[in-house]
């Protein structure tokens, strides 16, 4: 569930990112969006986004979070302090909560040590979405924003949903409407399911027009990529497969035209086998046994090396 959210949050940063500056630095102007790989680290910030303030460079870090995570602050602290290091530019983190679960950790973090040393102040930006009012959304001006409206003050309700649409449509920004769905059908779900039938029945109503929109586009480009690596390791292990049920007929082959005796034993030790490497070396080993006996020690001893000889 948790993945749902954050995909549906990243694909509205991308879709308008502007939007979410405004949100965060009312000043700033979006110029573009980083990585959310840091290339240098194992880590993946939520929304990395290049941001002018008065001229002058900087970068916005995004988390999303659906709860409270006690960790927050260190991870925010983390993120930031390996993306200023890989840029080289100022970074402002903001972590954005999208429901209220849980008591949330203020900036600014404060390390400090037994002997009463202050080490560290670290500030960031927080904003909790359920503390926000609809109003106040709606007074930014910022299309990107309206998907947002289920989840703020009293926002999970038919009319709110209604407004969101319709505010959507005004502004010619159907394309949000996919993520405003996809948000809204998570808010009810928790704290209002009746309304869970009327928005699909809403949502068909409208399917016409989002299946248009790039978000729409998006997210069925990125299922039919899923697809085709499904399909691609569906065919690995097929070929694999096909590749250990060749060299176990063979060993049984071998066994069956030199020591016709233990062909059954042969059967039944090569269907524990599933490493191509130990079956192509118990081929060779089988195909050279001088007698029966030899033959035999090499199927009855598979497994207890971790490698052929």
């Amino acid at each position: 569930m948790a993945k749902i959210w954050d995909e549906s949050m990243r694909k509205l940063v991308r879709a308008s990112p502007q939007a979410f500056v405004h949100l965060i630095i009312p000043e700033g102007v979006f110029i573009k969006e980083r990585s959310d790989k840091l290339r240098n680290w194992k880590l993946e910030p939520d929304a990395l986004l290049d941001v002018q303030v008065n001229g002058k460079a900087m970068v916005l870090h995004l988390e999303f979070q659906t709860h409270n995570d006690p960790s927050m602050p260190e991870r925010l602290l983390r993120y930031n302090v390996l993306t200023r290091s890989e840029y080289q530019l100022p970074v402002l983190s903001c972590v954005i909560y999208l429901l209220k679960e849980g008591i949330i950790q203020l900036s600014p973090l404060k390390w400090t040590t037994p002997t009463g040393q202050d080490v560290l102040l670290f500030h960031y930006e927080s904003i909790e979405i359920g503390e926000i009012s609809p109003e106040e959304i709606l007074r930014t001006g910022q299309p990107g924003l309206l998907p947002l409206l289920p989840l703020t003050k009293g926002g999970a309700e038919r009319e709110m949903v209604k407004l969101m649409f319709a505010e959507l449509r005004s502004a010619k920004h159907q394309e949000l409407a996919l993520v405003g769905y996809t948000l809204a059908s998570l808010t009810f779900s928790r704290v209002n399911p009746d309304n869970l039938s009327w928005l699909q029945r809403r949502f068909h109503e409208m399917h016409d027009i989002i299946r248009e929109t790039p978000v729409y586009q998006w997210i069925m480009e990125e299922g039919r990529e899923e697809g085709r690596e499904e399909g691609r390791e569906q065919g690995r292990k097929e070929i694999r497969e096909e590749v250990l049920e060749t060299l176990r007929q063979a060993i049984v082959e071998i066994v069956q035209k030199r020591f016709p005796k233990i062909t059954g034993l042969a059967m039944q030790q090569v269907a524990m086998l599933d490493d191509p490497a130990m079956l192509r070396d118990l081929t060779v080993k089988i195909s050279i046994a001088h007698s029966m006996k030899e033959a035999k020690q090499h199927l009855l001893t598979i497994g207890i090396d971790e490698k052929p000889d």
